[in-house]
């Protein structure tokens, strides 16, 4: 069974770029975000050509703007896209959107605190943990990988970290070491991962 998936991060956001975190709050790309995105557009069709390819994406606005300009950059129809709950970013439940990560420590020391010790199962109140972020993701996983042809993924951060460390059976400590770039996507094939970086103008 012949199966490609490329998996993409949204473009830089506003949020991103002051430091903020998102988690399931949402903010619009920049001008830098959206020329990552038609970058990375113009290298997928390079890539895939006239071949057929479905395309999934969070339902979350920053990835749909993302998918918008990538269905534009490779002639794709956007009412094709099959928009997936179970590729929604983590959350940080009552903190999404704060200040910065270096506020949380200082703000909530005793949870942060916690964070350290065990990262993985840590979830802010009314958040999610890693581990359920893997739960969350694995079914999706599970079917992409069963299904023949190309398949673009648009998703978040930590959602394409745990994706990656699912498809190679990697660690949550090596999980956590892997990164997360804008001015690249990753191909997953044959049980290997290929960053595939891109220029921007």
């Amino acid at each position: 069974m012949k199966n490609n998936i490329y998996l993409i991060r949204h473009g830089q956001t506003t949020w991103n770029r002051a430091g903020r975190l998102q988690g399931q709050a949402d903010s619009p790309l920049t001008l830098l975000g959206t020329q990552q995105v038609e970058a990375i557009g113009k290298k997928l069709k390079e890539i895939i050509g006239t071949k057929k390819y479905s395309v999934w994406s969070s339902p979350l606005g920053r990835t749909k703007q993302t998918t918008s300009i990538i269905c534009d950059e490779t002639n794709f129809n956007y009412e094709n896209v099959v928009f997936d709950k179970r590729l929604v970013e983590i959350t940080l439940g009552d903190r999404d959107g704060y200040k910065s990560w270096k506020a949380l420590f200082k703000d909530f020391p005793k949870d942060m605190a916690r964070r350290e010790k065990d990262p993985w199962n840590f979830s802010h109140p009314n958040g999610e943990s890693s581990q359920m972020v893997w739960e969350r993701v694995r079914p999706f996983i599970e079917k992409i990988v069963n299904l023949e042809g190309i398949h673009v993924v648009v998703t978040h951060g930590v959602v394409s970290k745990i994706i990656r460390g699912m498809y190679l059976n990697l660690s949550p400590e090596e999980i956590f070491s892997l990164d997360r770039p804008q001015n690249a996507f990753h191909k997953l094939q044959n049980g290997k991962v290929e960053k595939i970086e891109v220029e921007l103008p």
